[in-house]
């Protein structure tokens, strides 16, 4: 799992029960991706689908790729 604290709360990236991997923002799974590098992706362009997290593009430098989140 990776994971990511935002301004808007919590991320995290996970591999889920299809075999695919979630992007879950707080409480709320916004997606479901073939690879944790696609979900870091979106996360980083702000077309996640939370309203939040979305609406802050150009106010902050969230993480630039996969990399710089924290993984455990």
């Amino acid at each position: 799992m990776w994971y990511y604290k935002s301004p808007v709360g919590l991320m995290k990236i996970y591999k889920n029960s299809e075999g695919n991997y979630s992007l879950q923002i707080s409480e709320t799974v916004y997606g479901s991706y073939e690879s944790p590098v696609a979900a870091a992706d979106d996360v980083y362009v702000f077309v996640t689908g939370c309203y939040e997290w979305d609406s802050l593009d150009g106010t902050i430098d969230p993480p630039t790729d996969i990399y710089e989140w924290n993984h455990q």
